[in-house]
């Protein structure tokens, strides 16, 4: 397992998908701050509720902020990744020296995981740092102990990525295609975060929309009090998230011929 991730590293510090995915987040923050504080000089009221970031404060919500450009991007990254394996052949080298197709998958896991941590970090940092500049660090309504919510939200929205970020390995695996784990990925992307909004307005429906970890970063108020207090279900519904998605995953894969 530790020669596999030793081997996945040295991969990854050597492509530019990486770099890529990094250049486009840690550049989004910088991006929103310039364009919200010109729309402000021009008379628009900053209203959280709308904007979600407004200062330096709110924007450790800049995952909440930019949940479904991070899940594409993620979901791009992660497909052509696991995709090129297939597609190259080089995952056979892999298998043939007699490496365990559950470690193999646990690596790649690993390696969307840790991109996806050190990306977001990275988004909010800066996020924080250029609406700071901008707008002041402020703070937000109705949160008296800015660090402990701080450091809760950003923990909880992270493993609500991950969770994601789970399915999207599992997806490439079992598609073993850059093309079509794209397509799958996008179209779960948006499947999961946009029908919630019609299943919530039914009274049978609505309650089964919080077992997809997307309902959550979509559509609720992390600035709010109420929203906090139902962070241990959100974490509860990504961790299940994450062992079920890499149980399938796994299986699946063990099963399947690589040709």
């Amino acid at each position: 397992m530790l020669n596999l991730l030793a081997a996945e590293r040295i991969k990854l510090f050597r492509s530019k998908k990486l770099y890529i995915v990094l250049g486009i987040l840690f550049f989004l923050p910088i991006m929103q701050a310039v364009s919200f504080h010109f729309e402000v000089l021009n008379g628009k009221e900053p209203v959280q509720i709308i904007e979600t970031v407004i200062n330096g404060a709110t924007a450790i919500l800049m995952i909440k902020k930019n949940g479904l450009t991070i899940l594409l991007v993620l979901s791009a990254f992660i497909s052509f990744l696991i995709g090129e394996e297939f597609h190259n052949g080089t995952i056979r080298n892999a298998l043939s020296l007699g490496r365990s197709r559950t470690h193999y998958y646990l690596s790649k896991l690993a390696v969307a995981a840790s991109v996806s941590i050190v990306s977001v970090i990275g988004l909010t940092l800066i996020g924080m740092i250029s609406y700071s500049i901008a707008f002041g660090f402020g703070g937000i309504a109705e949160i008296t102990n800015y660090t402990s919510y701080a450091i809760k939200t950003f923990g909880t929205l992270t493993l609500l990525l991950l969770s994601s970020v789970s399915i999207y390995v599992m997806i490439s695996f079992l598609t073993k295609n850059s093309s079509f784990s794209l397509i799958w990925s996008f179209l779960y992307t948006i499947a999961t975060g946009f029908l919630p909004s019609l299943f919530q307005q039914t009274e049978h429906f609505k309650h089964m929309t919080n077992w997809f970890s997307q309902t959550f970063l979509f559509y609720w108020d992390f600035a709010q009090p109420a929203t906090v207090a139902q962070y241990p279900e959100m974490i509860l519904v990504s961790l299940i998230t994450i062992v079920l998605s890499s149980a399938v995953g796994i299986l699946l894969f063990s099963r399947s011929d690589v040709k």
